[in-house]
């Protein structure tokens, strides 16, 4: 019999699990529709979640980790307080809030879940958006270039203007770390053969054997690091390079026979080198713009230091902060505000101050602690957060509601088993 918990009979969450798939849709949609609002949309959508979350009983507080999470998420929602004081706009707090704090919910979607359906859906809507931008960067039709131009991806209503970066639907900051996500996500797939392995993707998956899995995977992999690379994002390509390093480190880890671990890695070595060769051939100019841009991401991070700096002396609180949004983009030509136009990481610190950066490093520290026990178990969440915090270092990935859903979910699958041994 299970002791009541709080979130004890354990149930799929099934609005979180399909979430990714109409949050893309969307933006697809509003290329042919302008007056539909996706933001608008998702937040609706992400209020559902909560709801189904009250309604299935699985927003318990009955860990130390869920009740530090919710101490979070309320010191941020009281941020207004202090952010009105300064001088600050309520419409400044409403739009970030929707888009870095609300996205918290999924944490307890991730904790509560025992459905492996949320990354199966993720790697569909992340593939759609990659491989629609592929199509679009190529051909290049002229109501992508007018839309591209209207919605503010593109300086100049022109095609080489919009080929500068591949933007698809989502833009190219967001598509970058999605595809990152993706690459992660793919991991487990390409482990799947392993016997030993039992994280995210379980061998009852929609594949009925662990070769088309395999496969999948290896797609998977290869495209989003192909679109990672036509994003044309400093911290998103350099994340992608350390992804493969770190898929190398979890095969070795996994495959105890040597002859095994050899052949993979030539098979790896090859696949790679058939890809960047193929990429440089088809994408000369895409090849050496990708590689200008890595070599520029020392001066890049010199140059935001100054502004990094700016914004930390004017902070209106050091122990409270700025308030949520305070420095951000919704900000910009607000007087006295000092935006962090690139640096996800110091816009925290500014907005949260001592206290609810504090509280944000302690969550992360738990869940690093964590998952690096049983890394083999949850190698993509520890990935996926570790890659929007190092994202976040230059860009700000955890501002944008199609990024910290996944962010805050893999938290709390990191967290989930401590619920299916408390039950």
């Amino acid at each position: 019999m299970e002791k009541d918990l709080g979130l004890n009979n354990i149930k799929k969450i099934w609005l979180a699990g399909i979430y990714y798939i109409p949050a893309v849709l969307l933006y697809v949609v509003n290329m042919f529709i302008p007056a539909l609002r996706p933001g608008v949309i998702a937040t609706v959508f992400m209020l559902c979640v909560a709801a189904e979350l009250v309604i299935r009983r699985q927003l318990g507080f009955t860990a130390f980790i869920d009740r530090l999470v919710a101490a979070y998420f309320i010191y941020n929602a009281l941020s207004v307080i202090w952010l009105l004081r300064s001088g600050m706009p309520f419409s400044v707090y409403a739009g970030e809030f929707v888009v870095s704090l609300l996205p918290v919910i999924f944490y307890y979607s991730g904790r509560s879940s025992r459905s492996q359906a949320f990354y199966m859906n993720f790697l569909i809507a992340v593939l759609i958006t990659g491989i629609l931008g592929i199509i679009l960067q190529t051909a290049m039709p002229q109501f992508y270039i007018d839309y591209s131009y209207k919605i503010g991806f593109a300086s100049k209503a022109d095609a080489a203007t919009c080929r500068v970066r591949m933007d698809s639907v989502v833009g190219s900051t967001v598509l970058g770390f999605l595809s990152v996500a993706g690459m992660l996500v793919s991991i487990p797939l390409i482990m799947s053969s392993n016997t030993e392995y039992t994280g995210t993707f379980p061998k009852a998956s929609v594949f009925k054997s662990s070769g088309p899995l395999r496969l999948f995977g290896i797609a998977s992999m290869f495209i989003n690091m192909i679109v990672v690379f036509m994003c044309n994002q400093r911290s998103a390509m350099v994340v992608a390079i350390l992804v493969i390093v770190y898929l190398n480190f979890l095969l070795f880890k996994a495959y105890d026979d040597r002859m095994r671990k050899r052949r993979a890695f030539l098979i790896e070595i090859a696949a790679l080198a058939a890809g960047f060769i193929l990429f440089s051939v088809i994408k000369q100019d895409a090849a050496l713009k990708a590689y200008y841009r890595l070599v520029s991401l020392p001066g890049a991070i010199g140059q935001r230091s100054e502004q990094w700096v700016a914004a930390v002396n004017n902070m209106y609180s050091t122990w409270l902060g700025n308030g949520l949004g305070a420095n951000g983009h919704r900000a910009i030509g607000i007087e006295d505000a000092f935006v962090v136009a690139d640096g996800g990481i110091i816009k925290t610190y500014c907005e949260q101050g001592v206290f609810g950066f504090s509280m944000f490093i302690y969550i992360l520290i738990l869940t690093f602690k964590k998952g690096s026990r049983d890394i083999m178990k949850y190698c993509a969440e520890v990935g996926i957060i570790a890659a929007a915090l190092l994202q976040s270092i230059g860009s700000n990935i955890l501002s944008f509601q199609l990024s910290v859903p996944v962010f805050w979910f893999a938290i709390g699958r990191i967290h989930s088993q401590d619920m299916e041994e408390e039950s």
